[in-house]
């Protein structure tokens, strides 16, 4: 008796360290230079307006960003261009998809986009297809989220061809790595 009772006290213990990680969101890694390759289409942009709807069967709530298009990398885009993902705020009911992806009107974004339904697109590796752009005094562009002082990015799984800079990296030169033309 004693022994099942150790063996149960285990399992819950084991069931109760492991609660949180079904909570998780799991994302294969894509480096720069994948989905550079994979997405259809690469622009940057701004952010002009976020807005939580629920799907026509009313099963699912979706958030739709509209990014007003600067420049296209890749692929052929129009002057604003929707991009849609899982979750969102509709009156009281929040739906939270962990790890997606957060939008701010004004925000500045680099996005590697895949076609969604319509005309609408999905962000390439669920969050890692969309970077912060911030300016210098001068107004030159750089990637927020990319490598930068004395970090480098390399081991990582599917990390061949991985972008290695220190400090910060301009948005021409990351975009460039990240579609092969350097």
């Amino acid at each position: 008796m004693n022994r099942t009772v150790k063996v149960l006290g285990a399992v819950v213990l084991a069931l109760t360290l492991m609660a949180p990680l079904a909570w998780a969101t799991q994302v294969l890694y894509r480096s720069p230079q994948q989905m550079g390759t994979e997405s259809s289409l690469v622009v940057r942009g701004e952010v002009t307006s976020v807005r939580s709807y629920w799907n026509d069967s009313h099963t699912k709530i979706l958030t739709e960003t509209s990014i007003s298009i600067g420049d296209t990398y890749k692929g052929a885009s129009g002057g604003t261009i929707s991009v849609v993902q899982l979750g969102g705020v509709v009156g009281h009911v929040r739906v939270n998809v962990h790890g997606s992806l957060s939008w701010s009107p004004g925000e500045e974004v680099l996005l590697f986009l895949e076609p969604f339904a319509g005309n609408a697109w999905q962000v390439s590796g669920f969050f890692q297809g969309k970077y912060n752009i911030v300016r210098d005094e001068n107004g030159r562009a750089f990637i927020k989220n990319a490598p930068s002082g004395d970090a480098e990015i390399v081991g990582a799984p599917g990390a061949e061809g991985q972008l290695r800079r220190s400090g910060p990296m301009a948005l021409d030169e990351f975009v460039d790595q990240a579609l092969g033309r350097r």
